[in-house]
Formats: structure tokens, C-alpha cells, sequence
């Protein structure tokens, strides 16, 4: 089995955990925010080292861990008329206010899937207010793929930022 199939499977596999332990663990909090994302590789001409996309958050507490599964929408990616869709799974542990963890994310661009995942370190912190909470985050992607004819086998490692509203939980 390649090697993104795999990657899919697991994320797939992470979010069909997450919907059948909910009931029995706890609320889910529900979240959506925006987020920025500088390459860190500059491909010259054409191509833009700098995206930005929206996205939509589920995270619940498991155990000591809370995981959280992101869908996220970049509408112009690497400056191009290509919208790139990536499903991603990460699990924090959270020291208080701020939390760290890893993840995995694939994307999706124009019809194709990536040929390999992207793994990711993300830090943040989370301030709760009442029913809201506010999520500020910084990671760093580690991506090498190609997206078929669109985008050549590229080094896309990549700094984030990112912010967030969640609801519930």
C-alpha cells in the first residue's frame, strides 16, 4: 500500500474514533479559524511562498491527550488558481494554558491526493472564556510531495501560524 494511502487510512481511522468515542468521553468542541502559512523553500517565479487558508476544528479530550481532527481550505495555493484541500489529526498535551503535540495531514489539490503526508509540530496557547475558547498556535510542517502534473515533486516544509475560535466542550 503507497505510502499517502496508508496516511489516509490512519487519519480516516483517527476521525472514525473520534466520532464513535465522543458520546462517551465528552462534548466536542467545535472550532474555526484562520491561518497562515510561509514556505519555507523559494520555488523563483510563478509560485508564492506565502498562503493563507480558513478551517473548520473538532477536538475532544481523551485521556490525558486531546485530539483534534482540522479540515483546512487554501483557495489560491503557492499563488496559483489551485485550491488545496488538507484533512489533518493531532494530538496535544496540554500543560494548563499553553499545549504542544504532533500531527499528519495530506492534501488534496485539483482532483489529486499528495503523493506523501505532511508531519507537523504545533505549540499554543488556549485561553477559555465561558462556552468560547481562543487558540493561538505555531507549527512547522514537514511536507515533500507532488501533486501529479499541477506541482512537481517540491520540499514544502513550512512555518504556520494560526488562530482560532472553538465553542462547546
Amino acid at each position: 500500500m503507497r505510502s499517502w494511502n496508508k496516511s489516509l487510512v490512519a487519519i480516516l481511522s483517527l476521525i472514525a474514533v473520534i466520532g464513535i468515542a465522543a458520546p462517551a468521553v465528552a462534548a466536542p468542541q467545535l472550532g474555526a479559524g484562520l491561518h497562515y502559512l510561509h514556505t519555507l523553500e523559494d520555488f523563483g517565479e510563478g509560485f508564492s511562498q506565502h498562503d493563507f487558508s480558513i478551517f473548520g476544528s473538532v477536538t475532544l479530550p481523551v485521556a490525558m491527550l486531546r485530539v483534534e481532527g482540522d479540515v483546512e481550505w487554501i483557495p489560491d495555493y503557492l499563488g496559483g488558481d489551485n485550491s488545496l484541500w488538507q484533512p489533518s489529526a493531532y494530538a496535544f498535551l496540554p500543560l494548563g494554558l499553553i499545549y504542544g503535540g504532533a500531527g499528519i495531514g495530506i492534501g488534496y489539490l485539483d482532483g489529486e491526493w499528495a503523493s506523501n503526508p505532511w508531519y507537523g509540530l504545533r505549540a499554543g496557547v488556549e485561553f477559555g472564556l465561558g462556552g468560547l475558547a481562543l487558540d493561538g498556535f505555531l507549527s512547522y510542517r514537514f511536507q515533500s510531495a507532488n501533486f501529479g502534473s499541477e506541482i512537481g515533486n517540491l520540499d514544502l516544509d513550512a512555518l504556520t501560524l494560526g488562530a482560532q475560535v472553538k465553542f462547546g466542550g
